[in-house]
């Protein structure tokens, strides 16, 4: 149940729309230009269920993976009331708009995070470690400065100054900080540090006697960062009971979501080693001598936090939410083209996952954060589904609007009908070969205990 729960009815549900709402572009266009759809369904065949409408088959089908519009003729010319037979310009649109839609919806659904009541870091970005013979090094930026803009945008927490950060990488980037001098002056100074294409992992083997602590200090990191790396797992798993030892007994708690050993340790006020010890976690600060840790640096090599370490309730107004919408959308896609510059520049490419990969990040994320971040989970496959739809692939819509702008090009004469079906045909089994491929890695990615996380 707890699978159906968290991973299926999620990813399904997801699923289900995004590809719903790029198919009824396809349609709502179509119908716009009076070509005929033959059919517009819900899930894939086998059909469970249809009737049918204006000449157009509406149905439901068994496997609920997505949707589909079916046109009439999307090769053949013969009929007039075919896809092939209209207009290249009136094809143009129909072909795109399931993909405009797509890179759309995620405006809506950015604003409407905005609009719901989050939990975001307060107090300014504080640099907490600079890493050695990194640019922000060699630029002068200390431990302590506290940034106060990048590039004339004002940062107001840590996750503002690492966005901005990597929205510039590939270029020098002024860096306006706040810092107290060796008199308790507080001046404000300018700074320019190169953000990296593709920084150096810092590699560090644990000495005797280094600690999770020390080992931050030294590398200019969070401890969080060095966790991670050393993999010490400190989270609770949330519906787990545990039997916690306190003053006056044995008090059993159920793990709620958004609890920590800190949070649970205040409820009870009971020690955090006994609620790590109730909990079967290890000692966060144990760090086995001679592990070799290899931490990604940050594009200009600064570690960054909260100067107050708290929280607060974020939640903004309905017409002050849509241009933030917009703003992360934007964002979002910045952040996309620079991944695949990072790509030419001797950096990782992106992460390719399946229907289980994504099935499996959709699980995690609503496990251990909640239904909310679906909506930013939401979006992100928004974008990649109109960006890789518009791409000039066989069998996609950027392959099919290929063949129309050759076509104009050719100034109207055609590619065969038939030998433009051959080639979707072969761009469709390479595509299921891929999908097979990836969901094969993500499926012995599961069996290991691996995660995308």
């Amino acid at each position: 149940m707890d699978i159906l729960i968290n991973y299926v009815l999620p990813f399904v549900g997801m699923l289900v729309a995004l590809i719903v709402i790029h198919e009824a572009g396809h349609y709502a266009t179509a119908k716009m230009f009076g070509i005929k759809v033959l059919e517009a369904g819900i899930g894939y065949p086998p059909r469970a269920w249809g009737f049918t409408w204006r000449g157009t088959i509406y149905s439901l089908n068994w496997i609920p993976l997505g949707g589909f519009v079916r046109l009439l003729g999307e090769e053949d010319p013969s009929d007039p009331q075919s896809l092939a037979a209209a207009a290249a310009w009136k094809r143009l649109i129909v072909l795109g708009s399931g993909a405009v839609l797509n890179l759309m919806l995620p405006i809506l659904l950015f604003a409407a995070v905005f609009m719901l009541p989050r939990e975001v870091p307060t107090g300014p970005a504080m640099i907490t470690g600079v890493a050695p013979e990194s640019p922000a090094e060699q630029a002068g930026l200390e431990p302590g400065d506290i940034i106060v803009a990048i590039n004339g945008y004002e940062v107001k927490n840590s996750l503002e100054a690492i966005r901005e950060s990597r929205l510039n990488q590939g270029e020098r980037v002024n860096l306006t900080i706040r810092r107290t001098n060796d008199d308790g002056e507080v001046e404000t100074i300018t700074l320019q540090a190169q953000s990296r294409w593709n920084p150096p992992p810092i590699e560090y083997t644990v000495q005797e006697g280094d600690d999770v602590r020390s080992v931050a200090e030294l590398l200019a990191v969070s401890e969080g960062t060095v966790r991670a790396v050393a993999e010490i797992d400190t989270a609770l798993e949330v519906d787990d009971v545990l039997l916690i030892e306190t003053d006056e007994g044995v008090v059993e708690y159920r793990v709620r979501r958004g609890d920590s050993v800190e949070v649970v340790a205040n409820r009870l006020d009971v020690s955090r080693d006994a609620v790590r010890d109730a909990a079967g976690l290890p000692d966060p600060d144990y760090l086995e001598p001679g592990t070799n840790l290899s931490i990604e640096q940050g594009p200009i090599g600064i570690g960054i936090g909260n100067q107050y370490g708290f929280t607060e309730t974020e939640k903004h107004g309905f017409f002050e939410s849509f241009p933030k919408g917009w703003e992360a959308t934007w964002d979002t896609l910045i952040l996309f083209q620079k991944q695949i510059e990072a790509m030419f520049h001797g950096g990782g490419g992106p992460d390719f996952a399946g229907p289980v990969g994504i099935a499996q990040t959709t699980g995690e994320v609503v496990k251990e954060s909640g239904w909310k971040p679906l909506l930013e989970l939401a979006a992100l496959l928004s974008l990649n589904l109109g960006i890789i739809n518009l791409l000039p692939l066989p069998m996609l819509d950027g392959g099919r609007i290929t063949f129309v702008l050759i076509e104009i090009a050719r100034r109207g004469k055609r590619i065969a009908p038939e030998k433009e079906a051959i080639v979707h045909l072969v761009g469709l089994v390479l595509i299921l070969t891929m999908a097979v491929v990836i969901t094969y890695f993500d499926v012995a990615r599961l069996i290991a205990g691996d995660s995308l996380f």
